[in-house]
Parts: structure tokens; C-alpha cells; sequence
């Protein structure tokens, strides 16, 4: 409550109480089958048939089968006739896929310096090739390009500039920057410190022949900015030591007491042949090792010619680094990619309780699962299940390839379920094989049968945004895009069979070509309530919608505001379906009412158990399937 203390105007805002309820989407598709690219068992939502070519790899040439690739044409074919948004699951057996992958390499020791791997499993990363180019005139700093080869022909995909490797916390580190933006590699930096040497190496000391010289001579030797001082003794060397006892001599002496710092600590000094090599115990970026001397008549550095004042080598951990890795850039082929197998019922179950995460999908379609009598159905059953406790989607069931139903008996040979989320068409499409050619590929068919789901699912999609989903998908208007026929002709006398158990065909109309001729659920005898696609899938959208438009109402005080509230909003969204056409009648009173309040909806009981019940029902429009012209005669009258 506001306070009121000092005298004066106060403004304050109140609610109005208008909550608008926003239609929920009815048009997005989700088609789950086998692919042979693309991320596994993850829904990617997508709005053209280019991103699913690109993501997915498009059309599957499945050489001389009469059928076609059934995922990839049924994507095709919903994009093709009218589809716009779609999720897209690639679904295999778990664990039978495996990843492309290849490995940028020190030959010198055989050590493996970068992982790259495909973005997903399957033989098409084993196309891809990586080039790892250090650029000229920046140390430290390289170049990724990905691609494939056509013939001798690098072809470029994608390039990440300006990479660094050593520092993980870098903006341009080469794991991050690639794995945040590529579609077709990740990157996997393996271990490096061992490269990270920081390093003085002296020129050729062949010529000392006697190391005796070195007595009572000093030098610092500066690890990771850590100096000591290198005296050597009066009698510290005489002419039969050699170079390795120099060496352990400065190592000894560098080192000193035990110390805390490890680049001390585990500093080095080596004899590698005729030159002596110091290396910091450290493995960072910015482990060094600097050799200097005093300049005059009593510097070991001279003699030892270390240092960069005596021509010496001096590198930095990152120095070090570049070095090596200038050295194998190159181009680094990926292999070992497998394709996987079909999907079994556990993927699917998989995918489905994934789904019930994506409230926004509508349609579901499996391409690649018929319905089939020889074999258990598991996979659609599941499907139509996940359907049923979402309540939000229908499935689109594709019927056995080769099986032609002419009566009820075939019908009903094929046992389909009686469920109001599940829909079947009939027959399967034949379609123009992509993949022929008659001078190239003459053996393969000219045309492909694919499943119709595809088709249908596109047409929903369609006719929801021409004309709203209340309006039956079915008709002169489903005009098929992309059918070069059917695989069976279906005449009046056979859908006379089939219309009644809900198998909704698809004919060719004389001056329409293909279109879809039926708009029934599999509960048309079971639940006749819903026997119209339209009806349960404008149910589906009120639904969802008042679901998603009053989640405000949950722990409001239970009473008439509240009441009058629902009432209000919901009303004014069945208004707004009213004067769309979405309902029978002439007037609102006659279309659709809403109801909430105590004595009407529910009792003081029911308020006690803190529910809040409203009843909202509409009048559906059902589609005209029959339409009948009777014609008379009309007698002359006198």
C-alpha cells in the first residue's frame, strides 16, 4: 500500500485489467528421421530448405532404390508447398556414429599439437580439410581455414584470422573463437606446455678446447626475472672437463639453495652438442631465460658466447611456441567419420521427451517410419503418445510403401490406431529423382516414390497462414507442388471406403493436378467429436493460447475481480477468433461463451482447494465434405 506523509499530489498507476491473450503459432513442423549430417538428437529450428542443405546435407542420393530419401524429401516437400518454420532432429542408434577428426602434429616427436573434429558425426567430415597458417609479419599469431578439395582445389568454407593458441583467457584464443562460430569443426588445444621453453642457447663453443679459462669468472643468468649470479671457482675447471660439466657446473649454481620458484627450482643447463642450452623450470608464455655479464675482463658470458650481446639465442616461452609451430603448419585431413544407423525405438523415446520441452511444435512428421503390419510400431506409437500428453500437436502417420487400399477391409487390416491427435494420408508421391541424368546417370529412376507427410505437413502450414487454422487443409486450393504423381490413382468408389475410417487421400483433379482430398482424423468413428483435422487442431489453438495467456491469474486472490478478469480476457480472445470466422454463428452469443464465478463454475469447495475453474466453449466450423445439388424439374404452370 502506498504511503501518504507529506502534503501534495501523489500520480499513481492502476491496473486496467486488460491482459491481451496472444494466438499461439499452429504452422511449425518438427521432422524427426535419419540423416547423415547434422547435430544428433537436438531440435534445430529451421526457416528454408537452404538451411537444411547446409545443416543437414540436403537430399540423400540413395542410388537405384525406387524409393527416395525419405527425410530429406519430406523437408523439401513442406518448405516446397508452404512451410516456413520447422525443427529438424537428426535421429540415429545411440553411439553408432562416430566423429571425423584429425590432428595437427610435431613430427619431431610425433606429439599431437591441435585436435580438429567434424561439428557432427558422419562420412561428410572426412571431406573436410584444415590449413593452419602462421602469419608472416605477426608471431604468435595464425591463420584457420576450413574446406573441402575439389580435385587439386582447396575450396574455402570458412576462416577464423588472427588466432592465438598458448593463452586460453585471450579474446582470439583458437578454441573459443573457432568453436564459438563454426558450423563445421571444433577445436581442441592439446597439451603444449612442454613447448613453452624459455630458453638461451650460446653459438658453437667447439673452438673452447680448454675450460680452465672459465675460472674466476661470473656471469647472471636472469629465470623468469629471477637473477643469479654465476661465479666460478679459482680452480673450478682445467683442461679435462667438458662441456657437460660446464653445463652442471651453471646449473648447480643457478639453482643454488632449495627455492619456492619453480622456474628456478627446476631450472636446466644442457651440453646438446657443442652449444649449451639453459631452459626456466617454468612452461608459461613468459618464461625467459636472460644471460648477461659484466662486460669486461672477468664475463663468463663472452666466453661462453651466451646471451644476445654475444650472438646467443634467447626465446620466450611464446617464442619458443611459435617457433614449433611455424615449423608443422600445414594442411591436416580429417577421417574416421561413420554415417551411424537407422534410429531405434530408444532414440526416438529420446527425442520424444525432448519435445516436450519445445512447446512451440505443432506438427510432428517421422519420416522414414510407416506404418507397417509385419512390424511393431512402437516408434509411431510412441509418437502419437507424446501427442496425446502434450496436447499441443497432431502426427502425420505415412502409410506402407507398395500396400494400395481399395476397401475397408485393407484399411482395417492395417490396424491404425483410432487416436484424435494422429492423421493419415494416402498414397505415397512420386517425385523427380534430383539425382538423374540421362547422359551422366542413366541407371537410377527418373522419378522416386516419397512418403506424403511431407506434402501434407506444408499444406497445413500453408492453408493456416492463407486462411486460418479453422479452414480444413483439403481441397481444390492443396494444389501439390513437386508431385510428378501418385503411386496409385484413387477413385470415388475407393475413398468411398477410405474417407469413413479417416485415410485422407490424395487425387489428381482434372484441372487442379494432385491435391489432398480428405480432412479426417483416425477417431473418426472412434471419437466423432473430432473427427475433423480442423476442429482438433483449432481446439489445440485455443488451448495452448488461453494456457499461455492467463499463467498471470496462478496465486491471484481468488474472487469475483479475478473472476471478471478471466472472464474479460479469454472472452475478448474468442471475440477476436469470432469476427476472424473461426466459429459458427451469426453472433458472439451464438459462437463461443465463456464462464467463471461462484454457484456457475465451480463451488466454495473448490475455491478452498485454491481452484479457479473456467469453462469456455465454441462452436467449430466443420468443413463441407458433401456438398449436395439436388435438381428438379420445374413443371410449366398454366
Amino acid at each position: 500500500m502506498p504511503t501518504y506523509l507529506h502534503p501534495g499530489v501523489y500520480v499513481e498507476e492502476i491496473p486496467s485489467g486488460s491482459r491481451p491473450i496472444e494466438g499461439v503459432g499452429t504452422s511449425t513442423a518438427a521432422f524427426v528421421g535419419y540423416t547423415t549430417k547434422g547435430p544428433v538428437a537436438e531440435p534445430t529450428l529451421l526457416f528454408k530448405w537452404s538451411d537444411y542443405e547446409e545443416q543437414f546435407g540436403g537430399i540423400r542420393d540413395l542410388g537405384k532404390s525406387a524409393t527416395g530419401d525419405p527425410m530429406g524429401f519430406a523437408v523439401y516437400s513442406f518448405f516446397q508447398n508452404g512451410g516456413t518454420a520447422a525443427y529438424i532432429v537428426r535421429a540415429i542408434t545411440e553411439g553408432s556414429a562416430d566423429t571425423a577428426e584429425g590432428f595437427l602434429v610435431n613430427p619431431d616427436d610425433a606429439t599431437q599439437i591441435i585436435r580438429f573434429a567434424a561439428a557432427n558425426p558422419g562420412e561428410w567430415g572426412n571431406e573436410l580439410r584444415i590449413r593452419f597458417e602462421a602469419k608472416a609479419d605477426a608471431p604468435g599469431v595464425y591463420t584457420l581455414r576450413v574446406g573441402v578439395m575439389d580435385g587439386t582445389e582447396f575450396k574455402e568454407r570458412e576462416r577464423f584470422n588472427d588466432l592465438t593458441v598458448a593463452d586460453d583467457g585471450a579474446p582470439d584464443y583458437i578454441e573459443s573463437k573457432v568453436n564459438d562460430a563454426s558450423t563445421l569443426i571444433g577445436v581442441e588445444m592439446q597439451e603444449i606446455s612442454q613447448y613453452l621453453l624459455g630458453v638461451s642457447i650460446s653459438q658453437d663453443l667447439a673452438a673452447v678446447a680448454d675450460f680452465s679459462v672459465l675460472n674466476d669468472l661470473t656471469m647472471t643468468v636472469t629465470v623468469d626475472g629471477a637473477a643469479r649470479t654465476v661465479t666460478f671457482a679459482a680452480d673450478e675447471f682445467d683442461n679435462t672437463n667438458t662441456l657437460a660439466d660446464v653445463a652442471g657446473r651453471i646449473q648447480a649454481l643457478v639453482r643454488g639453495a632449495v627455492v619456492a620458484n619453480p622456474a628456478v627450482r627446476d631450472f636446466t643447463c644442457v651440453a646438446d652438442g657443442d652449444q649449451l642450452v639453459l631452459t626456466s623450470g617454468s612452461r608459461l608464455t613468459t618464461s625467459a631465460v636472460v644471460v648477461s655479464g659484466p662486460g669486461d675482463a672477468t664475463d663468463a658470458s663472452t666466453v661462453l658466447l651466451l646471451g644476445l650481446a654475444n650472438d646467443g639465442t634467447e626465446r620466450t616461452g611464446q617464442q619458443s611456441l611459435n617457433a614449433m609451430l611455424s615449423g608443422i603448419a600445414g594442411q591436416v585431413s580429417l577421417a574416421g567419420g561413420t554415417n551411424g544407423s537407422e534410429p531405434d525405438q530408444d532414440a526416438y523415446d529420446a527425442i520424444f521427451a525432448l519435445f516436450e520441452k519445445v512447446r512451440d511444435i505443432s506438427i510432428l512428421c517421422l519420416p522414414g517410419q510407416t506404418w507397417d503390419t509385419t512390424a511393431e510400431q512402437g516408434i509411431i506409437d510412441a509418437a502419437v503418445a507424446h501427442a496425446e500428453k502434450m496436447k499441443s500437436r497432431m502426427v502425420i502417420i505415412d502409410p506402407p510403401e507398395g500396400v494400395e487400399l481399395k476397401t475397408e477391409k485393407g484399411v482395417n487390416d492395417l490396424g491404425f490406431k483410432p487416436k484424435t491427435y494422429s492423421v493419415v494420408y494416402y498414397p505415397w508421391a512420386k517425385v523427380a529423382n534430383p539425382f538423374y541424368n540421362a547422359e551422366r546417370n542413366p541407371g537410377v529412376p527418373s522419378t522416386l516414390l516419397v512418403p506424403p507427410s511431407g506434402f501434407a505437413a506444408g499444406m497445413w502450414a500453408k492453408i493456416d497462414g492463407r486462411r486460418g487454422v479453422w479452414k480444413a487443409p483439403a481441397g481444390v486450393e492443396t494444389s501439390l507442388l513437386g508431385v510428378a504423381g501418385l503411386q496409385y490413382q484413387v477413385e470415388d468408389g475407393e475413398q468411398d471406403s477410405l474417407n469413413p475410417l479417416g485415410v485422407n487421400c490424395l487425387r489428381k483433379m482434372p484441372g487442379f493436378g494432385p491435391v489432398i482430398w480428405g480432412s479426417r482424423t483416425l477417431a473418426t468413428k472412434a471419437d466423432p467429436e473430432w473427427r475433423y483435422v480442423p476442429i482438433r487442431r483449432t481446439a489445440i489453438m485455443i488451448e495452448q493460447s488461453i494456457y499461455n495467456g492467463i499463467q498471470w491469474a496462478v496465486f491471484e486472490p481468488n474472487n469475483h475481480n479475478l473472476w471478471a478478469s478471466l472472464r474479460a480476457n479469454i472472452g475478448s480472445f474468442m471475440d477476436g477468433l469470432f469476427r476472424a470466422g473461426a466459429f459458427q454463428g451469426e453472433k458472439a452469443n451464438d459462437a463461443y461463451f465463456v464462464r467463471c464465478g461462484l454457484g456457475d463454475t465451480m463451488t466454495q469447495g473448490d475455491i478452498d482447494r485454491g481452484q479457479v475453474i473456467v469453462i469456455v466453449g465454441f462452436a467449430p466450423l466443420k468443413p463441407a465434405e458433401f456438398v449436395i445439388v439436388r435438381i428438379q424439374q420445374k413443371v410449366a404452370e398454366q
